[in-house]
Order: structure tokens, then sequence, then C-alpha cells
């Protein structure tokens, strides 16, 4: 049997008190700053009660440790997040409501499957490095707070996740899968799909994507209205589709990629999917593709919203297999479009954020330090080895801006945009190179010219580096050691 636990500020009213009094619910009440923990079947609660912070299931008889199930009736409640955790209700101070809320908890009764929806691969992870915060796509696109934020990397607590599938959606760098189903097993689904659509005879197929909920729901009462060129394709959850499926479906055939959004979705979901589908576009409408070749609509309004695809050229369908890399699909994807597309540009240009594009260095204010290279988590920055370069593989970066932060010359900068020539995009790019500074004693080079330059200008004025100590400044390791204890000369 589960346990059920309320929580409200103000004492309940005589109709409610003997509505929980006949279903044996315990209650908290008049207490404030509220914090719960934990997830459906397991959640933790603390109050601050009388002026004493209280652990609620301490307080109750008979004790509690957790409890599978919360009631608030607080306004505002204690989680306040787009997606609230299964089990949490929060029905605030409408009394219509208390008693539907109290149906659906007594509904919750028995055991529950919770699959994982996720594949974190940290290895890949941009979202910091050497303590620096990078790459916070996940975390800010996460509904449920099932995402933190650990140091260098971050943690997804797999019993707070509900499938929303924003995290794999929106991650550059392919670090957060969906798994429930891969990628690889969805698109090879796609792919047979219109194969026996092309060996049947259909012509300008349109690819229209729903949910396994509400999107379900409203094809199953409108199927028999869509026109036979539409092929509705379930997925676990609508923002469980990103770039990579939709460019995908484009190069295996289909001619357009409709969103379909029954039901009013998350905030987070819409400003994910908005944002993606506006860098595919940027990407497609580059090539000469039609712009609204990936479109979100709501099941009330697409018939009306949707005007039907210029006649398209012929051109033939891709047949790579699929694979579970997002940004490796992607790629695929394109290069396939790219060779038919109506126009052939040298790259797209981007909007802010978009995971793909260029890395721009201020040659004047780079010293070439090389504390960008040290924490590029993708290798898109490399050093010239022996000599004194900075390069850049462009299809590695996934502009995550940790090399911008941790400049301490403020000398790089972005530019979002996709490169349509991989070979060049994987070429190593030199950015900036620097003329080597040699010891003024043994003439060993040790720095570049730019970063004693830098170094002297800084430090000139400075009480400890006057007269003999400055040009210490421009000796090797080695001969700086033996100045300070007098085994060279002293010259100013």
């Amino acid at each position: 049997m589960l346990r059920r636990f309320l929580l409200f500020t103000d004492a309940p009213s005589r109709t409610l008190a003997d509505s929980l009094k006949s279903r044996e619910i315990p209650y908290l009440g008049q207490c404030s700053d509220i914090n719960i923990e934990g997830h459906f079947g397991a959640f933790r609660v603390n109050a601050r009660c009388g002026g004493i912070r209280i652990d609620a299931g301490a307080v109750l008889l008979p004790p509690e440790t957790c409890f599978d199930l919360i009631l608030d009736l607080q306004n505002p409640p204690a989680i306040d997040l787009p997606i609230p955790p299964i089990g949490y209700f929060a029905p605030g101070r409408d009394p219509k409501k208390w008693e539907q809320a109290l149906n659906a908890l007594a509904e919750l009764v028995g055991e529950f499957d919770k699959p994982k929806f996720f594949e974190y691969r940290p290895e890949l992870c941009a979202h910091g490095a050497s303590r620096i915060e990078g790459c916070r796509s996940c975390l800010d696109a996460c509904g449920t707070g099932a995402i933190e934020s650990r140091g260098d990397r971050v943690s997804v607590d797999p019993y707070r996740c509900q499938g929303c599938g924003e995290c794999a959606t929106v991650c550059p760098s392919g670090a957060m899968n969906y798994v429930y189903p891969r990628r690889k097993d969805s698109l090879k689904r796609l792919r047979l799909m219109l194969d026996a659509f092309f060996e049947a005879g259909g012509e300008r197929p349109e690819l229209l994507l729903h949910d396994s909920n509400a999107g379900a729901t409203w094809i199953a009462e409108h199927e028999s209205e869509l026109p036979e060129n539409i092929l509705p394709y379930e997925i676990e959850a609508l923002g469980a589709s990103g770039m990579d499926f939709w460019l995908a479906a484009l190069a295996y055939g289909f001619e357009r990629v409709i969103l379909l959004a029954a039901g009013t979705p998350a905030e987070p979901t819409r400003r994910a999917l908005a944002e993606q589908i506006g860098y595919a576009g940027e990407i497609l409408s580059a090539m000469g593709y039609p712009s609204d070749s990936v479109y979100l609509v709501c099941a009330e309004d697409w018939l009306n919203v949707l005007e039907p695809l210029p006649a398209s050229p012929c051109r033939t369908h891709a047949r790579f297999a699929a694979d579970d890399d997002k940004r490796t699909v992607i790629r695929l994807a394109v290069e396939h479009l790219y060779r038919q597309a109506p126009s052939q540009p040298e790259s797209a240009a981007l909007s802010p954020g978009a995971p793909f594009g260029e890395i721009r260095v201020d040659k004047e204010k780079c010293t070439l330090c090389l504390a960008c290279v040290s924490v590029c988590p993708e290798r898109a920055l490399a050093d010239g080895q022996d000599a004194p370069q900075l390069k850049l593989i462009e299809a590695n970066c996934v502009q995550c801006r940790l090399c911008v932060k941790a400049c301490p010359e403020h000398a790089i900068s972005l530019a979002p945009r996709y490169l349509f020539d991989q070979r060049q995009a994987r070429r190593a790019r030199l950015l900036h190179e620097e003329a080597v500074f040699r010891c003024v004693e043994c003439g060993k080079p040790f720095a570049t010219a730019a970063m004693i330059k830098t170094i002297t200008q800084r430090l000139q004025h400075h009480p400890m580096f006057q007269g003999p100590n400055l040009r210490r400044l421009l000796m090797c390791e080695d001969c700086r050691v033996k100045a300070h204890f007098g085994h060279l000369s002293q010259k100013p």
C-alpha cells in the first residue's frame, strides 16, 4: 500500500479533514519553508514548524522514513517545475481540484516500471573543464529538474527523468542520448516504412511525428482525414526527436517533417524544439530547400497552416546506415542533401547557440598561452606541437564557449555556421602563430614573442621588476635560476 502525505500552510477545512481521516491519509499543516527531495515512491520531506526544522516523517505516528506520494495544497507549491515529479500533485487552493487529486492519488497503488530513457557519455560532455562552466544545454532544457551540475560533468537522476527527451535533442556533442528507443533503431524503422511506401507506388511523402500520448490519441481520431502522402510516426515524446532525426528523414526521401503538438507541450519542450528547428531550417534554407521543411504545428491548426510544398526536383534517396552518433548522422544527412541541393554555398550562417561553427582569434591579443587547448573537451583546438601555433578542427567544435571563458586575453569569439565541405571541416586549420622568443642569455626558445611582450608591459612598473629583475623575464627557466643566485650577468 502506498503512503500518502499532504502539505499545506493553512489548517484543512472540515470537509477536507473528514476526507483525509476517512482515507487514513496523514497530513502536515501550518508549516513553512518546505523542502521536498527524492522521487515517486521515495519522497523525503522536511519543513519549518513553530520555528524549528523537522523531518516530516519522524513526527508522524507511526513514523515514516519516506513517502510515495505528495499532495501539496500550498500556493505557490513547494516544487515549482514545468514538469513536476511523478506522484507529486499540486492543485493549489481550489477545493474543486482537491477531490480530483485525492482520487488520482488513490489510483497510484501497486508496482510500477520505470524505464531508463537516457544514456550519458561523460567523455563527450562539454559542460565544463578545469572548473570552468561551458555548455548548459541539457541543464537549461530539462523541465523535471533531473539534471544537475557535478563539477565538469552533469548527473542525471533516472528516477526523476520522465523521458521528455529535450536533453538529448539540445546536446551539441551527443554526450546525452535518448535510448527509448535508440537513434539507430528509430532511423532503421523509419527507412523501412519509407521503403514500403515507395514500393506501394506512393509519391512525395511527408512525415508526421507525434508522441505516444496525446498525439497518438489525436491520430487515432483523425487518421482517416490525413492525405495519403502523410505518414504518421509515433515516438515516445515529441521532444525526443532532434535535428539528426529530421535531417535524416529528409535525406531518406521525405519532403517535409511535421512535428504534431497535440495538447499543450511544456515550455522547455516548445523552446527546445523551436530552437533546433531554427538551426535545421537555416542549414536547409542555405541549400535552397523550403524553409518549412521541418515544421512544428498544433494539432488543431496543422491542415490550415501548412502550405503545399512546391514541386521538388527528382533526387535520389539516401541509403546510409543508421548510426548512434548524433553528429555523424547529421553530417551524413547534410552531405547527401547538399549533393542534390538547388544551391551549394560554402557554409550556412547559424544563430547563436547552434552546435556547429568556427572559432575566431584576435591575433593582436592572443599570446598563444594555449589555455583554450587545455580546456577544449572535443579536441577541436590543438597546438602546433613543436611550433607556437593554434589550430582548429571545425568539425569537432560544438560551440560550448569553454575556450572563450578560459582565454585570459579575451581574444576568442565564436562564429556559428555549418561548413558544408566536411573534408575542409575535418582538416586542422591554422588560427594563429607567433614568432619564437629565445632566452637572452642562452638562446633557448621558451615562449612566444607576444607572450613576453605582454608580460613585460604589464610588469614594467611593478616595484619587484625594476632594473635587473625585469631582464629575468626574458630568460628561460634555467637561466632565471642562475641569475637569481648571481651566476649570470645582471645587465639591465
